[in-house]
């Protein structure tokens, strides 16, 4: 039954079929197994399997259908894992041979919920060391490429999971974003990325002093908002608790979209960054397509503080935080990560300790800047169209981690903000450039308005009709360094 699957089949359809018993939970891994091997040589989005357990997890779910238990929500979905993610038993590398092949000895709590919601892991993703670029190259797994063209890159970090919802591999990946990892990948790949609201989702440790949290990936919003509905756990040991309870965002989406105040801003967040024309036309398109809908909508423009979190968080933020995993072979690293252990090393606590205060008071600002104005702010997800592989990623090995990384600045011109202020941001592909290449805008609002963005997400959505785009990877030829994980990178 499973070879009548659509090659895009949504997250909400598969869980429908397994739930009303046309189509096993087993038939769905090995289709999706199938199109991994049929699809994913020139992608290579997947590194990593255990066929065997993924069929075993499946078949438990098949038998608990079998035997009248309730079928979880989500029962028999594909889904991958980033490879950042620990799940007990698979091997901990970060991506990178600096580090051993030990398993993790613990499953993270994002992982649980899925798994518990009856998502059934197909595979880990590709990332790159660490997730410090947003680009999907590394010296343990090779390149990952975009599946609209095998010349770009996916972005990243998580841009082996953005890859594989795009070329069809799963309908839901797991990522995480620290300042853009989901949405700079998702803008790329042409799919749909929410950085979630700093506590909405369960999480051990809130790293990168609260700026990276986990989510998913997906090609439709009704998909987005079912994931989100499961993975929403109210945790009653969390560091940082939400206020509320677990918000259910598919029932928000029954309910018509309220007229908001909606502010567009086209400069990077740090003015000093350039902006390509297509990037910023594509968040006017959305902005006049919004106010079309009825939605007041007016010009914003950075301000300082902007800049300076996005200075922060480089400088100090992020190096302080690396020197918490240590490698086994940190002579592997590449070099502009082992630059950036340098410089945490050089963070006395006092120091740091000041930066993440001021940190905070700046994310207080621009939040009284931005939504004592508006509900919404619509901005390019990037201010760049999809690089080249390799770009970015020579641009750090040469002179990383540096404000000067002219390209990689422009991946994660508009995300950092919205990642500092714990805000909830959406990339939506709207858009395709003259290439045939997807171009993402991002939607960003208080904390906790998941359900708001969703709903604009759902009226765009019907007005751009994305998820009709889809590229053919079976047709493309195999480029030879996508065969192994060993292949020569450009750029070294």
């Amino acid at each position: 039954m499973a070879k009548y699957l659509p090659a895009f089949i949504s997250v909400t359809a598969v869980a429908e079929m397994v739930r009303t018993r046309r189509v096993s939970a087993t038939a769905v891994a090995e289709h999706f197994l199938d199109r991994i091997d049929e699809n994913d040589r020139a992608v290579h989005a997947i590194v990593w399997r255990d066929d065997e357990q993924t069929l075993a997890d499946a078949a438990r779910i098949d038998a608990q259908l079998d035997g009248g238990g309730p079928p979880p929500p989500l029962a028999g979905v594909p889904m991958t894992v980033k490879d950042l993610f620990s799940v007990a038993g698979q091997p901990a590398t970060h991506s990178s041979l600096a580090y051993d092949e030990t398993p993790a000895q613990q499953t993270d709590l994002l992982v649980t919920a899925a798994t518990s919601a009856g998502l059934v892991q197909i595979g880990r993703a590709a990332s790159p060391e660490l997730g410090m670029t947003t680009s999907c190259e590394s010296d343990r797994w090779g390149i990952t490429r975009n599946p609209w063209d095998l010349d770009r890159s996916p972005g990243g970090s998580s841009g082996g999971s953005a890859a594989a919802v795009a070329a069809g591999l799963v309908p839901v990946a797991l990522g995480s974003d620290g300042g853009g990892s989901i949405r700079v990948p998702a803008a790329f790949c042409g799919v749909i990325g929410l950085k979630p609201s700093r506590g909405l989702l369960p999480t051990r440790v809130q790293g990168w002093a609260g700026g990276s949290v986990e989510g998913a990936l997906t090609r439709t919003i009704a998909d987005t908002a079912a994931v989100y509905t499961q993975l929403a756990q109210v945790d009653r040991y969390a560091w940082a608790r939400q206020a509320q309870a677990a918000p259910d965002l598919t029932r928000a989406l029954e309910a018509p979209t309220p007229l908001v105040r909606v502010g567009v801003i086209t400069r990077a967040l740090d003015p000093s960054i350039p902006v390509d024309p297509a990037c910023a036309a594509a968040a006017l398109d959305v902005a006049d397509r919004l106010r079309a809908q009825g939605h007041e909508v007016v010009d914003l423009d950075p301000i300082e503080a902007m800049a300076e979190v996005m200075d922060i968080y480089p400088r100090t933020i992020i190096p302080a935080w690396l020197g918490l995993t240590p490698a086994d072979h940190p002579e592997l690293l590449p070099a502009h990560v082992r630059r950036a252990l340098e410089r945490g090393r050089g963070i006395d606590a006092g120091s740091y300790l000041q930066e993440v205060q001021l940190f905070q008071r700046l994310a207080r600002e621009i939040l009284h800047h931005l939504f004592d104005r508006v509900d919404v702010v619509v901005t390019p997800t990037t201010a760049t169209r999809v690089p080249a592989i390799g770009v970015v990623r020579a641009e750090l090995l040469d002179r990383g981690p540096s404000r000067d990384c002219r390209v990689y600045e422009q991946t994660l011109a508009f995300t950092t903000v919205p990642s500092v202020l714990g805000s909830p941001a959406i990339s939506l592909p709207t858009h395709v450039d003259e290439d045939g290449l997807p171009i993402g805008v991002q939607l960003f609002a208080e904390p906790f308005a998941e359900s708001l963005l969703l709903q604009l997400g759902r009226d765009l959505e019907a007005a751009y009709r994305w998820p009709e785009r889809c590229p053919d990877t079976r047709t493309a030829p195999l480029p030879v360094a996508a065969a192994s994980g060993s292949a020569p990178l450009p750029g070294e």
